[in-house]
């Protein structure tokens, strides 16, 4: 994705045209295609990654697709959306739920809340936001050393810390049990922290790691092997 293609992208969010697009497409809608890039690259025993997993939503759905023999492993720092996702998945076996923000370092840190639960985010470097709550950070190979199977798929949504969360995880990358990772890129968000290339070089990283891309949506990008 080239400079232009960011910044056009970013300039239609911030205008709303990215709203009348969906609206007017004739092809499936904006959340049914994210749905099915997903839910096509799951199988039977796969081991799914939810990297912002929220209140579950996602989480179950891909431990009913795993079966008994796969396994999810939810990462969500709020601790009410962690006791959500123990209520929706209550009758799942296979789900494990980490109760950590995933990022390019192993620290402490704060989560900045938000009036909407999948707004939150970890909040930047200096003084903490007034609406914030302290939060383990990891990064995802430090995970995977804790964790018994490298995952087969990968699904991020972070609101505008992706590319940090991908620099943490440089050895899932490499894994080959690693087939697809789905990412939400906030070009919005990310423009904001000033860090408005950061598509590109989640992109160019993605390839780097022998990984296809594809844009699913304007927002959110799959890489395969």
């Amino acid at each position: 994705m080239n400079r232009g293609v960011i910044y056009a992208r970013s300039l239609a969010r911030k205008l709303g045209l990215i709203r009348i697009i969906h609206r007017f497409r004739c092809a499936a809608p904006y959340e049914h295609r994210v749905h099915e890039a997903l839910i096509h690259s799951i199988r039977p025993g796969d081991v799914v990654w939810d990297v912002g997993a929220n209140v579950g939503v996602y989480t179950a759905l891909f431990s009913q697709i795993v079966g008994s023999e796969g396994a999810v492993v939810a990462f969500e720092p709020l601790p009410e959306s962690c006791e959500q996702i123990r209520l929706r998945i209550a009758n799942e076996s296979g789900v494990r739920i980490e109760q950590v923000a995933l990022s390019d370092q192993d620290c402490e840190g704060r989560l900045a809340l938000q009036q909407d639960s999948v707004e939150h985010h970890i909040a930047a470097d200096g003084p903490g936001p007034e609406r914030s709550i302290p939060v383990q950070i990891r990064r995802g190979d430090t995970m995977l050393k804790l964790l018994e199977r490298p995952p087969n798929v990968v699904k991020i949504d972070v609101e505008g810390f992706e590319e940090e969360v991908l620099q943490g995880m440089q050895q899932v990358l490499d894994s080959p049990a690693l087939r697809a990772v789905l990412v939400e890129v906030h070009f919005v968000k990310l423009e904001r922290r000033g860090r408005r290339m950061a598509p590109a070089r989640i992109e160019k990283m993605l390839r780097r790691k022998g990984l296809r891309t594809t844009w699913v949506d304007e927002s959110h990008l799959m890489g395969q092997r």
